[in-house]
Formats: C-alpha cells, structure tokens, sequence
C-alpha cells in the first residue's frame, strides 16, 4: 500500500460520516446546554380525581387551542408527582402541558385558577 493511503483512508471515513448531518435540513432544535426545546400548551380546567401514587390526575378542561384539542374529560400524568402534593377534586385549575413521547402528553404545571 502506499503511503498516501495511510492519510487518505481516515479522511474518508471522517468524511462519510459527516454525511448524514449534512443531509439533515431540518433545524437543529438542541440548544447549546444540550436540553431539547420543549413547546407547552396552556390548559385551564377542573379536576375530577387525583391518584397522587400513581402521579395521575383527572380533569375536565376547556379547549386548548395551540393542540387544537376540544374541551373534555380525560386522565393526565403529570412530570412529579409532587405536582399533586396540593390539589383536590372540585378544583378549578390552569396547567400546563408537555409532549413527553410522541402524541403522549403530561402536566408539568398546575396553579389555582384566578
């Protein structure tokens, strides 16, 4: 073999594997300090149960516009469990929502309702 080949083969290899980024043209949604950008969705609504053990929590809720989601009743996991430490069922609520798998959305916030 000759000695340019020696240099010639990593640079190819750096080279191809360089390619699947380049093909991406999606934007790069990871910020600098490596956490993904995480859109969330406001809700307002009243709750219905509350299973702190399991983290789940039942609400009626409004419309939320930006998931183009009908208002209706349905069960929620929240981020921490520690979200349910000082709620109630009859509460009226405003909370916020995030996706955590695709199309799987739990609650990362919950303030009384003003």
């Amino acid at each position: 073999m000759k000695p340019y080949n020696f240099i010639l083969l990593p640079m190819a290899l750096l080279a191809l594997t360089a390619l699947p980024a380049a093909a991406d043209d999606k934007p790069n949604n990871i910020p600098m300090d490596g956490k993904p950008v995480t859109e969330s969705h406001q809700g307002k609504g009243k709750i219905n149960s509350v299973d702190a053990k399991a983290g789940k929590i039942n609400l009626s809720h409004g419309p939320i516009a930006s998931l183009d989601w009908p208002g209706m009743t349905m069960d929620f996991e929240v981020t921490d469990k520690a979200l349910l430490a000082n709620v109630k069922p009859g509460q009226k609520i405003d909370f916020e929502l995030v996706e955590v798998r695709k199309g799987k959305y739990s609650i990362s916030k919950i303030t009384a309702a003003k």
